[in-house]
């Protein structure tokens, strides 16, 4: 009977454990396909969400290459509702908001991100635009420098020299000259041999009030594009302006040369390109040159001292003999009968000490009168410019 009893209850025990374990497996299969379930349909809210905030970035980028910013920040900011915390869309939303003119908060937005990533050029580069918006010349020349030697995705060579660029722009239109100059000379020692980026970096040197080294690199595009328009053009007015006149000539007949004779490139002759030429050629036939024969260069020192003396009466006349002569001319007219006045042609020819003498007078008239009588015409004009650079008639 106990026996009976026993196996009664291992086989009601047996029943229990099986079916606990049947209860138990189907609970954690209900609960393995619950969270498959969950799972897959949690992937699938999160693909839906990420390709949503693709969609719309797409739309906000596109929005900013058709120039439609306000657009752009509507779209950016619904991507960013799907993906929060997006690098990609926040650079995005910060440019559409300068580029939708809300500056200052374009710059508050950059700014967070440039926490993050102090050494991003990029980053800095645009705070560096936003602050030059703000007028906050500091600021931005800081952001432009640390943008140059921040770091940059791509070709950073080219990216820290078009940053340099822009900056020295911003500095020339600041009139901040001289460290304009500096930032384009690093550029042009650091640069390959390229004739848009010589070009550029001559024109930028000439606004920045640097013509030797404009000229520099004028002569660096000639060199390697010697019909070249502009650079030719530019030249010969940089030479003239320092006192080069021969180079200057040379050059000018070039280009008037290439006008004339270029189908492709055919221009009209410009009035100051031809009055440059004109005028540099009267110069050199003026200019009493000192590697010209004695005998020559006497006959012109005796020619632009005619012109001279003509220039200081003309001038004299036009002053007002109630007042007398102003005290420049009073000096000047003492020296109008000095022997540097006087010195005949054989004088002249034995004494080169006295050609110069005579040749000083010469300018200092042309100086002097030009500043009491006014801009004088013509050859006195031409003596004026050559007066500016006396050692033109060097050898």
């Amino acid at each position: 009977m106990m026996t009976l009893q026993t196996e009664d209850y291992s086989s009601l025990k047996r029943k229990l454990i099986l079916r606990d374990s049947l209860t138990f497996l189907s609970l954690l299969l209900v609960t393995i396909v619950l969270f498959l379930m969950t799972f897959f349909l949690f992937r699938s809210f999160t693909s839906h969400r990420e390709e949503l905030a693709q969609r719309w970035s797409a739309r906000g980028q596109a929005a900013i290459n058709a120039g439609r910013p306000d657009q752009a920040i509507v779209a950016l900011r619904t991507a960013l509702s799907y993906a929060p915390g997006q690098r990609s869309c926040e650079l995005l939303l910060a440019l559409a908001l300068g580029d939708a003119g809300h500056t200052e908060e374009s710059f508050n937005y950059f700014l967070g991100l440039w926490e993050t990533q102090p050494g991003d050029g990029f980053i800095n580069l645009s705070l560096a635009r936003l602050a030059a918006k703000k007028n906050d010349i500091q600021a931005a020349i800081n952001y432009y420098r640390a943008s140059i030697f921040g770091t940059w995705q791509g070709d950073g060579v080219l990216r820290r020299r078009e940053v340099r660029l822009e900056l020295s722009q911003y500095f020339i239109a600041h009139h901040d000259l001289s460290p304009a100059r500096t930032e384009l000379l690093i550029i042009g020692g650091n640069a390959p041999e390229d004739v848009p980026l010589s070009l550029t970096l001559a024109q930028l040197l000439e606004q920045a009030q640097a013509p030797h080294d404009a000229l520099t690199y004028y002569r660096k595009v000639l060199t390697q594009e010697p019909k070249n328009q502009i650079a030719l053009d530019s030249a010969a007015r940089l030479e003239y302006d320092s006192g080069h006149f021969d180079e200057a000539h040379r050059l000018m007949e070039q280009v008037i040369h290439q006008q004339e004779t270029s189908p492709s490139t055919r221009e009209p002759i410009t009035p100051s390109d031809k009055e440059m030429l004109e005028d540099s050629a009267r110069i050199l036939e003026l200019a009493p040159l000192k590697k010209l024969p004695n005998n020559e260069r006497v006959a012109r020192i005796l020619q632009v001292r005619a012109l001279a003396k003509k220039r200081f009466a003309v001038c004299s006349a036009q002053l007002s003999v109630a007042n007398g002569l102003s005290s420049p001319l009073k000096d000047l007219a003492a020296k109008w009968t000095s022997k540097d006045a006087t010195a005949s042609r054989a004088a002249l020819l034995n004494d080169p000490a006295q050609q110069d003498a005579t040749m000083q007078l010469v300018f200092d008239t042309e100086s002097q009168t030009s500043k009491i009588c006014g801009p004088p015409t013509g050859d006195d004009a031409l003596l004026l410019q050559l007066a500016k650079f006396p050692k033109a008639m060097e050898p």
